[in-house]
C-alpha cells in the first residue's frame, strides 16, 4: 500500500465530458458499421436459419450473466464513492472483494452455462443445423460473456475515474476483434457457427488483458491481493446485488425473452425477421446508453456531497437534453424504416417496417430510465425498482403469449406486449419513484418525458409527410432527406425548445474547436 494518500477523486465532469462523448460516438459508429455489416455477411455465408441462432445465443447469455452484472453495478457504486472520498483502504477492499467474489460466482455459474448450452439445441428451433455446432456456438459465446463479466471489474475502475473513453477502447477492441476473427476464420476454415463462438471467446480474452493494463495505469493504488477479500464487504455488495438481480431479471424478461417467444411460437425464420427489426432498437439503446452512462459518475458525486438539490437540477438538465436529442435518431429510423431495411438486407425485408416502429418507439421511454437509474443505486433504494421490473417482465410475457395468439397479430403481438410493459414501467412507475426518492414533486421527471413524446409525434408526422411528397429510393436521397430533417429539427430544438442553460451545457461539453465554430445565436 502506498504511503502517500491521494486527494479525493475529482471526476472533472465538464472537462472530460467532450472526450467521453467523442469516444462514445466513435464506439457507436463502430457498433453501427459492424452490426449492420455483419448481418448480411452472416445471412450470405450461414443462411437465414443459421443466422437466427446467433442473436439467440447472445441474448440468452443475459440470463447466465445476470448475477455478475448485478454485482458489477453494486461494485461501481461503492468503489466510486470510496475513491471520491480518498478512502484507499476501503477502495482496495471493495476492489478485491469484487474481483475474487465475482470469480467464485463465475465458477458456480460455469456448470449452469454448460448445461444451458447442451439443452439449447433441443429447446430452440434449429432448422437443419447439427446439434454439435449449435452446442459449441452457445457454449463458446457463454464463455466469452463470463470472461467479459469478470473483466468488467477492471473497467469499473475506469468508470470510477470518469475515464469512459478508456472503457470504450476496451469495448471497441472486443468488438473489432470479433469481426476480424470471424472473417479470418471463415476464410480459412469456411463458414461455421462454432467459429463465431471461438471468435467471441478470443476477443473477450484480449479485451480482458487490455482492461487489466488500463485499470492499473489509471489507478496504481488498487492492487490485487486475495487477503483483502472481505466477507463483510461481500455481504454488503451482495445485499445490494440481490435487488439489482431482480431488476435485471425484469429487464431481461422484457428485452430478450421476446425473441425466444417468437422463435418458439413462429419458428426460426420468424425469429430471424424479429431480430432484424430488434437490431434497430439495440443500436438506438446503445447510443442512448453511451450518453446516459456519462451521467452516472456525476450523480454519484452529488450523492457523495449530499447535494440533493444539485442532483435534481443536474438530472432534469441531463434528461431534457438527452431525450430531445435522442428523438431525432429514433424518428429517423421510424420514418425511413422501409428504405433502411431495403438498403441493409434487401427489399424482401421491407415489410418489417411496422415492426421496427413498434420496437423502436419504446426507446423514448427507456431513455428516461437510463438517465435516472443511477439515482436508485446512489440512494440505496433498489427494492421498489426491482419488484417493478420483475412485475413488468411478467406482464410482458403474459401479454406476449396472449396477443401473439391472435392470428392477425402474430409476432407483432409480442412487440406490442414489450412496448406496453416498457410504457408502464419506464414511462410511469420508475419515473415517479425516482422523484419520490429525491423528495421532489412527482411530476419533476415526467414533464421532460412528455415534451420528448410530443417532439417525436411532430417530427414523425412531418417526416412521413415529407416522404409522401418526395421519393426516397436511393442511398443519396436517404442521406439528403435525413440531413434536411436533421437540420430543421435541430434548428427548432436549439432555437425554441431548449433553455439557455441547457444550450450552454451542451456547448460547454463540446470540444473547443467545434464549439468555437457554432454561432452563439444557434447554441
Amino acid at each position: 500500500m502506498p504511503e502517500t494518500k491521494p486527494a479525493p477523486l475529482d471526476i472533472k465532469f465538464a472537462k472530460r465530458f467532450s472526450t467521453n462523448l467523442f469516444s462514445n460516438i466513435v464506439y457507436f459508429i463502430l457498433n453501427i458499421i459492424i452490426g449492420l455489416a455483419l448481418v448480411p455477411f452472416f445471412l450470405d455465408t450461414l443462411g437465414p436459419s443459421a443466422y437466427g441462432l446467433i442473436p439467440l445465443a447472445t441474448s440468452i447469455t443475459s440470463y447466465v450473466t445476470l448475477i455478475i452484472d448485478a454485482m458489477n453495478q453494486s461494485v461501481s457504486r461503492y468503489l466510486t464513492l470510496d475513491l471520491q472520498r480518498a478512502d484507499v483502504k476501503q477502495a482496495n477492499e471493495t476492489f478485491n472483494t469484487a474481483i475474487f467474489g465475482t470469480l467464485a460466482i463465475i465458477l458456480i455459474v460455469l456448470p449452469l452455462a454448460v448445461g444451458a448450452a447442451l439443452y439449447a439445441p433441443v429447446f430452440f428451433n434449429i432448422g437443419d443445423q447439427l446439434y454439435s455446432r449449435v452446442f459449441w456456438l452457445f457454449a463458446l459465446v457463454f464463455g466469452s460473456v463470463l470472461i467479459r463479466a469478470w473483466s468488467s471489474n477492471f473497467t469499473v475502475v475506469l468508470f470510477a475515474y470518469n475515464r469512459l473513453e478508456l472503457r470504450n477502447y476496451v469495448n471497441s477492441i472486443n468488438l473489432g476483434l470479433q469481426v476480424v476473427f470471424v472473417v479470418v476464420f471463415f476464410q480459412i476454415f469456411g463458414p461455421s457457427l462454432p467459429l463465431v463462438g471461438v471468435s467471441y471467446l478470443l476477443a473477450a480474452v484480449a479485451s480482458l488483458i487490455l482492461a487489466v493494463i488500463l485499470s492499473r495505469k489509471v489507478c496504481s493504488y488498487l492492487i490485487l491481493k486475495p487477503s483483502l477479500f472481505m466477507r463483510s464487504r461481500f455481504r454488503e455488495l451482495a445485499g445490494m446485488s440481490v435487488w439489482l438481480i431482480i431488476t435485471l431479471l425484469g429487464i431481461v424478461l422484457r428485452a430478450q425473452i421476446a425473441l425466444i417467444i417468437v422463435n418458439k411460437l413462429f419458428g426460426d425464420i420468424a425469429g430471424t425477421n424479429y431480430s432484424l427489426a430488434l437490431m434497430w432498437l439495440t443500436l438506438l439503446s446503445g447510443i442512448a446508453g453511451l450518453v446516459t452512462n456519462t451521467f452516472t459518475p456525476m450523480i454519484y458525486s452529488y450523492r457523495t456531497k449530499n447535494d440533493t438539490k444539485g442532483l435534481i437540477h443536474f438530472s432534469v438538465l441531463a434528461l431534457r437534453c438527452t431525450s430531445f436529442l435522442m428523438v431525432l435518431p429514433i424518428a429517423l429510423v421510424c420514418i425511413f424504416a422501409p428504405q433502411l431495411l431495403t438498403l441493409w438486407v434487401g427489399e424482401e425485408y421491407a415489410f418489417l417496417a411496422p415492426l421496427v416502429w413498434i420496437l423502436v418507439v419504446q426507446e423514448i421511454f427507456l431513455i428516461q430510465s437510463a438517465c435516472l437509474a443511477p439515482i436508485n443505486a446512489a440512494f440505496m433504494r433498489v427494492r421498489v425498482p426491482a419488484f417493478g421490473n420483475i412485475i413488468a417482465g411478467i406482464l410482458m410475457v403474459i401479454l406476449a403469449l396472449t396477443l401473439s395468439s391472435i392470428p392477425s397479430l402474430g409476432m407483432y403481438g409480442v412487440a406490442f406486449a414489450t412496448l406496453t410493459a416498457t410504457i408502464v414501467l419506464s414511462g410511469g412507475v420508475s419515473t415517479l419513484y425516482n422523484a419520490y426518492v429525491v423528495d421532489a414533486p412527482l411530476m419533476t421527471f415526467v414533464r421532460p418525458m412528455l415534451g420528448s413524446i410530443c417532439a417525436f409525434i411532430l417530427l414523425s408526422a412531418s417526416g412521413l409527410a415529407f416522404t409522401a411528397l418526395v421519393s426516397v429510393n436511393s442511398m443519396g436521397m436517404l442521406i439528403l432527406s435525413g440531413s434536411v430533417i436533421t437540420v430543421l429539427y435541430l434548428g427548432v430544438l436549439l432555437r425554441f425548445v431548449l433553455k439557455k442553460e441547457e444550450r450552454n451545457l451542451i456547448r460547454s461539453c463540446l470540444p473547443i474547436f467545434i464549439a468555437d465554430k457554432i454561432p452563439p445565436r444557434l447554441l
